[in-house]
């Protein structure tokens, strides 16, 4: 089976500040370091700061000679043009009030919606540099969450491989249907878990322009959305460049294609996760609980 190059990135955004959504840079780090023991070579674009720590952990992992480093200093002159689109957009109420949770991040904030919108940036960016190639994945910095859905660090110690179509592979935790784009705006529809999308190295550069393309005709409408919409607007676009994978959880994919021998979570995560789905009822946002709700029901079953 073939190994997979992994690009990844991190940059903070502010989101210590966010109430309900805050999650330090410390934080992700540490989300980071959970799964950082998967011994594919790894290229990570962040910052100066964050750098250091990555290097520190995969030396731990003895993995240093596995990671690639690339500094930005300024995340946010890498696409100006789109990223004053989307804080154009942004900048209309109007376009914040449509959401149907216009107290997400996705929904009014232009950093959060950027930087999102740059994952098929980076994978493009390091196989036009020669970094990577062959089957490139990106994963998010954060992905798993410290041990949401995959519980056991350890398990991430090993070498991922797996023999993917020549297609751009998204999973998604709902099939692509034909809603108006409008309208999965409007009610923050999710179709694809975006943590995880493989792709043939060349086909990394057709994807990072479909997303643009994606995020400029939304901005042009007067909207800006994170990389789950731009994710279903690509597809649409050029379906014959896609596979679909059906997930059922945000952060399985993994373990459905190559990582067989992560434990999922169990009895020793539903309590959490219905905690989760209270405190975001509470808070008003009834779409984060239906899902953590739903995460609670599957995660309660498995054990029994």
């Amino acid at each position: 089976m073939s190994e997979i190059t992994i690009v990844t990135a991190f940059f903070d955004i502010g989101r210590k500040g966010w109430k309900t959504y805050e999650r330090s840079s410390n934080r992700y780090v540490e989300y980071f370091k959970f799964w950082a023991r998967i011994k594919n070579k790894l290229i990570v674009y962040t910052d100066k700061i964050t750098a250091e720590q990555v290097i520190k952990v995969r030396d731990e992992f003895h993995l240093k000679d596995r990671t690639q480093i690339i500094i930005i200093d300024d995340v946010y002159a890498l696409e100006p043009e789109v990223y004053k689109e989307i804080q154009n957009a942004l900048s209309n109420e109007a376009a914040i009030n449509f959401r149907s949770y216009p107290k997400n991040p996705e929904s009014w904030n232009s950093n959060y919606n950027y930087v999102t919108y740059l994952k098929p940036y980076f994978v493009a960016d390091a196989v036009k540099k020669g970094y990577a190639a062959g089957m490139v994945a990106w994963v998010d910095f954060g992905y798993n969450h410290g041990g949401e859905n995959c519980i056991y660090a350890d398990e991430f110690d090993f070498l991922w491989c797996y023999d993917f179509s020549p297609k751009i592979h998204l999973f998604a935790m709902e099939q692509p249907d034909n809603m108006p784009i409008f309208e999965v705006v409007r009610t923050m529809r999710a179709y694809i878990a975006g943590a995880i999308m493989v792709a043939p190295a060349e086909l990394w550069i057709d994807f990072a322009r479909l997303y643009k393309e994606s995020m400029l005709h939304l901005t042009h409408c007067g909207f800006a959305d994170d990389d789950q919409t731009l994710s279903i607007m690509a597809y649409r676009e050029r379906p014959e460049l896609f596979e679909i994978h059906p997930v059922d959880d945000w952060f399985i994919a993994l373990k459905d294609v190559g990582g067989a021998h992560l434990t999922r979570a169990s009895k020793l995560q539903y309590k959490e996760s219905k905690k989760q789905a209270k405190h975001f009822w509470q808070e008003g946002n009834y779409l984060d609980a239906i899902k953590w709700y739903n995460k609670y029901a599957r995660e309660k079953l498995q054990a029994k």
